[in-house]
């Protein structure tokens, strides 16, 4: 009997350990837990898609969203309320939300603000129901209830009169004077399209005295369109969004005054065009930083992807010098990537939110980015007197470069904004969250920062059949870890090298990318040029002794250069016993990896759950750009990670450093129910982490379905079928685990018992069973 017990007591573990999902602890550490679940919100409006393109924060702290919801056969304008802890706001509508349309086809909510006096105005697009592509442009204004407001317009709508064009709304401001302005585009039924606003008074009637009729349009013979506006503080109206007088669009900018007419000191009759090297870029949003400047974010076409693009300018429309390179940076995350939201906190760093595809899907990420140093800042740096003291020929360089630079560079007093201006932005320093709220596809398309220094970002998350409102709260914790993670994002000068770190990306349960930039700030051109200037044609000894002066023949080469990582601040480069992987495991069931990788691909292969220390990756040698593929570390694991360069002098030098988190696993619970903030995916995980990760016997349990589960739950995902029942087999560990998180101790222990017994009577009924057969 006591065999008995101890087997079903072991089964009963064992099979508990591996239905349960190691999942998203990152959740619980980047996003808030004390909003909504796990700082997650989602909201079903029906039985088909839903999907949130607007957010708004209210002075008393609810938060708004706006968006479509569908029900299979026509899409509404959808609006929901939350509390600030992520619960529906019952006196709003009764239920927090509610879903109307304003014609008799489709209609969807692209902006939302609030008035001072609470009341709500939301813009967007609805059409006639015969043809989706005759949209027209709707605003609504209802009450702090949700109710019609029946002051404005006719019952609480205005219809815009484009005079037969199409219309699309993108954005939404409120003047000082409770005046109402929405961009967007407009344009024939053939597709071609021009920026516009309109200007529409509290009352909510056209503004007759703004451009004609209440209505600017960027008249063009190209096409133009406006994605967001902003609001300046002498009035003027600056619209962002993208120009396409060629075959691929680029970004631009339109300033009109504040009557509505194009304002002429603005580049050229009022825009100016920033073609961004052969690629296509867009702009989806904008904000006013505190100084005037503006940042925007959107996308860059690199011919094999979109990248998260960011820019700075100045209210001229001239790029921010002291911003990346041409005031624009670029964020290559190795999949397509779009930025749709920006905002600026209150240390003046810059949050761009959207999404990143991935092999699963695409997740929602949130990044944060520094004033990076401008290619001018660099050679300043570069420059500095204590690094040209070490070298006095280094230092005669550096000063005749100075000057042809300074003889070469035009002046800019009395020069004009440059209508068309190519440039090739730098990459950007940023690091990043990414959020899979579901296996399936994610986004955010609106971002606010609070008061306190969360963060919330909003759109769709999809559960495989259809999407819901999707709402995320990041702790400012998490953001300020983001902050950690790009501290001295510029690289590091030592010697005649510069070393720099490529931002944390891809970043998945057991892997990610990375690499390193190492540049010689004197190179061996650098120093020719230097001397044959100095040098007459022939002299041959001025030459030899002025290059010998600037490139010593014993001046290191890189002899081996990749990333250096582990869980300790400032990981180091430690020399491999061998070019093969080797794993120790240590008195503390961690794990050391010391040795070099250099994967042919970044396959997922390990589901290690020791805890790997530290590891390196070789990536080559001399000076270059490189990337690195860094695998078969831990899940659920924050890592430090720094560029190297081994020396031909056996010195090894560093760059910045990043910090990251791999992200838990996502296994058969999850496959089955298909969002890890199910309400039983959301209990197995409480119970894995308070009764199996504190102990020994737990961690093997969970190291064991690390490894045999992946491919079960891939299987799992692909069928429905098997997704059912495994729905039905997870009901038991479902309810067990309810019971150890929720009910008092001793209530514990007599269903424990219970269960025990009755698996002891099962088990023993089973074989009196095989007895008696085997007596007859």
């Amino acid at each position: 009997m006591y065999r008995i017990n101890q087997l079903f007591r072991m089964a009963l573990l064992l099979a508990a350990a591996l239905f349960l999902p190691a999942l998203a602890g990152q959740a619980a550490e980047t996003l808030d837990p004390s909003f909504g679940e796990q700082g997650v919100v989602i909201t079903d409006f029906g039985i088909a898609d839903d999907e949130a393109s607007a957010l708004a924060v209210q002075a008393d702290g609810k938060i708004l969203l706006a968006g479509f919801s569908s029900n299979t056969v026509l899409k509404d304008i959808a609006i929901a309320r939350y509390l600030s802890d992520g619960t529906l706001d019952l006196t709003f509508h009764g239920t927090g939300y509610l879903s109307f349309n304003v014609g008799d086809g489709n209609a969807l909510a692209r902006a939302i603000a609030v008035q001072n006096d609470g009341r709500i105005v939301v813009a967007g697009n609805f059409d006639n129901g015969a043809n989706e592509a005759s949209t027209e442009i709707f605003l609504v204004r209802l009450t702090e209830e949700g109710a019609p407001d029946v002051s404005f317009g006719v019952d609480g709508k205005l219809v815009l009169p484009l005079a037969g064009q199409i219309g699309s709304a993108f954005d939404l401001q409120i003047s000082a004077e409770g005046d109402i302005l929405v961009a967007g585009t407009v344009g024939a039924a053939d597709g071609s399209q021009q920026a516009m606003v309109a200007r529409i008074t509290p009352q909510g009637v056209l503004d007759p005295g703004f451009a004609e009729s209440g209505i600017a349009i960027v008249a063009r013979e190209y096409e133009t369109a406006a994605h967001s506006l902003a609001l300046l503080a002498d009035n003027s109206i600056l619209l962002a969004g993208y120009s396409k007088p060629g075959e691929v669009a680029g970004l631009s900018f339109f300033r009109l005054k504040e009557d509505g007419t194009a304002d002429e000191s603005f580049g050229t009759q009022g825009e100016v065009q920033v073609a961004v090297e052969e690629g296509e870029a867009i702009i989806y949003d904008m904000v006013v930083q505190a100084d005037g400047r503006l940042v925007v974010t959107g996308s860059y076409d690199n011919g094999s992807y979109r990248e998260v693009l960011l820019g700075r300018f100045l209210t001229t429309g001239e790029a921010d010098p002291d911003f990346g390179t041409g005031g624009l940076v670029r964020n290559d995350l190795g999949y397509d990537s779009v930025g749709y939201g920006v905002a600026i906190l209150s240390d003046g760093s810059i949050l761009a939110s959207g999404f990143s595809q991935t092999d699963t899907g695409k997740d929602i990420i949130l990044l944060r980015y520094v004033a990076q140093e401008s290619e001018a800042e660099t050679k300043t740096a570069i420059e500095s007197p204590e690094t040209l003291a070490e070298n006095p020929t280094l230092s005669a360089f550096a000063s005749s470069q100075t000057l042809l630079a300074e003889e070469a560079s035009p002046t800019s007093e009395g020069s004009d904004v440059a209508v068309d201006t190519t440039i090739s932005p730098a990459t950007a320093s940023a690091s990043y969250i990414s959020e899979s709220v579901s296996v399936y596809d994610d986004e955010s398309h609106a971002l606010v920062v609070l008061a306190d220094g969360r963060v919330l970002a909003a759109g769709y998350a999809s559960n495989g059949e259809n999407t819901d409102f999707v709402l995320l709260q990041y702790s400012a914790a998490a953001v300020d870890t983001l902050a950690e993670s790009i501290a001295g994002t510029g690289g590091v000068s030592v010697g005649n090298f510069f070393i720099s770190t490529t931002a944390v990306s891809a970043v998945s349960r057991n892997s990610a990318m990375s690499g390193g930039s190492i540049t010689e700030r004197i190179s061996k051109r650098d120093c020719e040029t230097y001397c044959e200037d100095q040098c007459d044609t022939g002299d041959t000894v001025c030459y030899d002794a002025c290059y010998t002066d600037c490139r010593p023949e014993t001046a290191p080469t890189v002899t081996a250069r990749g990333v250096c990582y582990g869980t300790a601040r400032h990981p180091v480069y430690r020399e491999a016993a061998d070019e093969t992987d080797t794993t120790t495991p240590t008195d503390t069931g961690e794990t050391d990896s010391t040795s070099s990788i250099l994967p042919a691909e970044g396959k997922e292969t390990s589901y290690n759950y020791e805890t790997v220390l530290h590891g390196q990756t070789s990536d080559g040698s001399g000076v270059g750009t490189y990337g690195s593929n860094i695998i078969e570390i831990t899940p659920n694991t924050s890592y430090y990670l720094r560029a190297y360069a081994l020396l031909s002098d056996g010195t090894v030098i560093y760059g910045n450093e990043f910090s990251f988190k791999t992200n838990d696993a996502c296994f058969i619970a999850t496959a089955a129910y298909g969002s890890l903030l199910d309400r039983h995916v959301v209990q197995l995980r409480k119970f894995r982490d308070v009764f199996l990760k504190g102990n020994l016997p737990g961690r093997f349990l969970i190291s064991l379905y690390y490894r045999v589960s992946p491919e079960i739950a891939e299987t799992i995902q692909q069928h429905e079928f098997l997704k059912q029942v495994v729905r039905i087999c997870l009901w038991p560990w479902v309810a067990f685990s309810f019971i150890m998180l929720h009910l008092a101790a001793a209530l514990k222990i007599f269903l424990l018992l219970l269960g025990i017994l009755a698996g002891i009577f099962a088990i023993r009924r089973s074989l009196n069973k095989h007895e008696i057969r085997k007596l007859s």
